[in-house]
């Protein structure tokens, strides 16, 4: 075993230095529990090779939400944090991903969209009576190659298309105000993983570009501060496309790094995180604005260079990137933990 793999292995086992005295220790989650925010819903794997979704409460107890031989993923938390919102379905076949809400409180599962094409990266209205989403579907609803923005009803009734383009609309969130959603688009590029954050009104209308890309840059997973200004969304900086990760293994280099940015509304991108070689990243300021919460991938590479995996991180920041600091230690989470909510 390497000291770097050694080293997780004695995290993950909470491995005291001590021998015949136990060593007192802080509260691992004390800085989670300064954070305005109550909780936080994450995809983890460490109980189930599919991916399960799990809770962790603002006392620090992780509670495991759904146990299936579905993929889950994509959580989003309603503005009231009773429900959280996300895709399901088996993760080799995502033409059954479907969308799916649940109560935090009783438990109850409702499944909202029922096809045979690919509905995923949900979002909430403000007052929790609407769901946006992802789909990839066509006019006739048959499976599609790029995706278009749709809302329904929080039972799944009335849907109804947003935009409509034979470029990828995804990844969709509502503003806290109401007004707006923000999403990915390449209707810009015209060029599949090239996609730029948009916004545009919460009936569809009037979109606006608010950022430009280069080279193979791409815009993903935009997220709003709470009064509903300014956006925060992961740039990959990468040398070839996003997605072309056959052989990530070996050209890990070429495939990073994400680095976390910011967008005002008159299209105004400041870099807050400056990375060279991480991986991941969704991004999510907290409920007083006053930290920035953002996933981060360290890779664990062996002798050759090659990776043979990582460490998943929620990193917290100030609004500027300064003072970055892991949200807890690691653990049995680390090494799979992907989208989250909070």
């Amino acid at each position: 075993m390497s000291p770097l793999r050694a080293v997780l292995a004695l995290a993950i086992l909470g491995v005291s230095c001590g021998v015949n005295e136990p060593v007192a220790q802080e509260d691992p989650y004390a800085l989670w529990k300064e954070q305005p925010n109550e909780r936080i819903v994450f995809m983890s794997r460490a109980d189930s090779p599919e991916g399960e979704l799990y809770l962790l409460e603002k006392n620090g107890l992780i509670t495991r939400l759904t146990d299936n031989d579905r993929h889950e993923n994509n959580p989003a938390i309603s503005f009231d944090g009773s429900s959280v919102a996300f895709n399901g379905g088996d993760e080799g076949n995502q033409l059954t991903w479907e969308i799916y809400t649940l109560d935090l409180t009783t438990g109850e599962e409702a499944q909202l969209t029922d096809n045979d094409v690919i509905d995923a990266h949900p979002d909430w209205s403000p007052d929790g009576a609407m769901i946006v989403f992802g789909s990839f579907r066509d006019a006739e609803g048959n499976p599609f190659s790029a995706a278009d923005i749709y809302v329904m009803d929080n039972n799944g009734s009335a849907l109804v298309q947003l935009t409509d383009s034979s470029w990828e609309n995804n990844d969709p969130e509502w503003s806290p105000d109401g007004t707006m959603i923000v999403f990915k688009s390449t209707r810009n590029t015209q060029q599949a993983g090239r996609e730029e954050i948009y916004t545009m009104n919460s009936d569809g209308s009037d979109p606006l570009r608010l950022t430009t890309t280069s080279g193979w840059q791409s815009d993903h997973d935009p997220s709003w501060s709470f009064d509903s200004d300014q956006i925060l969304f992961t740039r990959f900086e990468g040398s070839r496309i996003w997605f072309d990760t056959a052989s990530f293994a070996q050209d890990w280099e070429e495939l990073t790094p994400w680095n976390v940015h910011r967008v005002d509304l008159s299209g105004n991108v400041e870099r807050l995180t400056n990375s060279t070689d991480t991986g991941w990243g969704v991004t999510l300021f907290s409920a007083d604005a006053s930290r920035i919460l953002f996933g981060a991938i360290d890779w664990i590479t062996d002798s050759d260079n090659h990776v043979i995996g990582g460490y998943h991180r929620l990193i917290l920041m100030n609004p500027d990137g300064s003072n970055q600091r892991r949200l807890f230690p690691d653990g049995e989470h680390t090494g799979t933990l992907e989208y989250f909510d909070w």
